[in-house]
């Protein structure tokens, strides 16, 4: 098929170095230590992104395929989807919400943070009940050791979840409760 105008004399909606520059998050230090591995990964999707979009030649999946334009639109919205949930890895952001058990009137705190959908839609998807809001706080703060190790516990169950969408060729699953689970063979 033929496009019979230069789509080269168009305006440009889309750069890479410009779409990174303008919303990738802070990304901690300290974070990025815990998560090495997927930094690492991270820049070289980064670049595996950057050959895809300038590309000249045809473009196949998996399967040695030619892509339509629809195909190759649709992944380029994976691999920004796919490139934000690394963000939101990198940057982590813990929320705290109380949940109360109506029974008992007790306040329960529950810490949350958020995934992206395949729409490219954040959402809550990952919390960790801390407990009972007076068994928890210390003088009206919650104790950064507690803190800490929620943060690594958040960033151990999202890498988890980004490792089997992307990287693994294991079945995995959901439970009821949310929880990750590797079906045994």
């Amino acid at each position: 098929m033929k496009i019979h105008y230069n789509v080269k004399t168009i305006n440009k909606t889309f750069d890479l170095d410009t779409w990174i520059k303008s919303n990738q998050p802070e990304m901690m230090e300290s974070t990025l230590l815990k998560v090495r591995w997927y930094y690492q990964h991270y820049l070289e999707l980064i670049d595996e992104f950057r050959d895809f979009l300038n590309s000249k030649e045809a473009i196949t999946d998996e399967y040695n395929q030619i892509l339509t334009p629809i195909d190759i639109y649709d992944a380029i919205n994976s691999y920004k989807i796919r490139i934000e949930k690394l963000w939101l890895i990198f940057g982590i952001r813990l929320y705290k919400t109380h949940n109360v058990n109506k029974d008992t009137n007790t306040r329960y705190i529950v810490i949350r943070t958020f995934w992206i959908d395949d729409f490219g839609k954040k959402y809550r998807k990952f919390s960790k009940n801390l407990g009972a809001e007076d068994k928890v706080l210390v003088r009206g703060v919650i104790p950064k050791g507690v803190m800490d190790s929620v943060e690594d516990y958040m960033l151990t169950v999202m890498t988890d979840l980004y490792y089997f969408e992307y990287l693994s060729d294991e079945a995995y699953g959901i439970d009821s409760e949310g929880n990750l689970f590797i079906p045994e063979d």
